[in-house]
């Protein structure tokens, strides 16, 4: 869903903007890290960047993916069919995963409970979507998904609120994680995986023999139009998860900028320019 160039330009603009940020906080200039990096599982070696909208190769990005590609359609849908207006769904998330060699798997977890917050409990309260900035191969420590725990019955499985009773001794969490299928995200540049992130998952082992070679992931989370809070805090920076931008708006939007010849370093957008930053 990404060509190659535009992947490229993107990766070269988020590892960069990693250093800043990391040189940054050390040398004071920034004194919260929560200002560039999300907290994340294991993070040596590894970080959950956050993105500003504004730079041009971000809005490119975006503009390419929801506006060229079954992106748009494929959310809206989904929260359409549960009753919701799609084209409202808010940006809540947009962020960059990334780790190097040396990383170590992330135990499985899910970014989101099974709080329903009011919904039926088949209805997600986010979507998130992973776009790989370069090949991701088995060395790289691809996102492993275990589909279909999505819910509370998994959920209270996983986390030992109910017993296992086949008599095996064994735990509630340790037969579902042997039993269940796996999906492993093993990506080609500029392809794509979109989950509900109730679903277990979790990063594994970067055993790149490259130190230098990073694995990004560019991310970005829609939440569904009918809650006002989804369950857990966003992860996002810049303001962008209280900007209040629905997937039609920032689809307008980012359409302007596109055409837009702007000579003041403006986005050419009034909306986006409201939520712009350029670190």
């Amino acid at each position: 869903i990404l060509p190659g160039t535009l992947a490229d330009d993107l990766k070269e603009y988020l590892v960069d903007l990693r250093a800043r940020g990391k040189a940054d906080i050390e040398s004071g200039i920034i004194i919260d890290s929560q200002e560039r990096f999300a907290d994340v599982l294991l993070n040596q070696n590894r970080c959950d960047l956050k993105i500003p909208l504004g730079p041009k190769v971000v809005n490119d990005a975006m503009h390419h993916i929801l506006s060229k590609t079954c992106i748009r359609t494929l959310i809206e849908s989904v929260y359409d069919s549960y009753g919701g207006e799609g084209s409202q769904a808010e940006i809540y998330e947009l962020n960059s995963f990334m780790s190097n060699s040396g990383a170590r798997r992330q135990l499985v977890h899910a970014d989101n409970s099974c709080d329903t917050v009011g919904l039926p409990e088949a209805e997600p309260v986010m979507l998130t979507c992973f776009i790989a900035l370069q090949d991701v191969d088995k060395t790289m420590g691809p996102t492993t998904w275990i589909p279909g725990t999505h819910n509370v019955k998994s959920h209270d499985q996983f986390y030992e609120v109910v017993a296992n009773d086949d008599g095996s001794g064994e735990s509630s969490k340790d037969k579902l994680l042997r039993t269940r299928k796996k999906a492993e995200g093993t990506l080609p540049k500029g392809s794509c995986a979109v989950f509900d992130p109730r679903t277990l998952h979790c990063a594994g082992a970067n055993v790149c023999a490259d130190p230098n070679l990073t694995r990004a992931l560019f991310y970005f989370s829609f939440k569904n139009p009918r809650v006002e809070y989804p369950g857990c805090p966003s992860t996002g920076g810049y303001g962008i998860a209280d900007a209040k931008l629905t997937l039609k708006e920032l689809c307008d939007e980012l359409a302007i900028a596109a055409k837009a010849k702007s000579t003041d370093g403006s986005t050419g957008s009034e909306r986006l320019d409201q939520v712009a930053c350029y670190p």
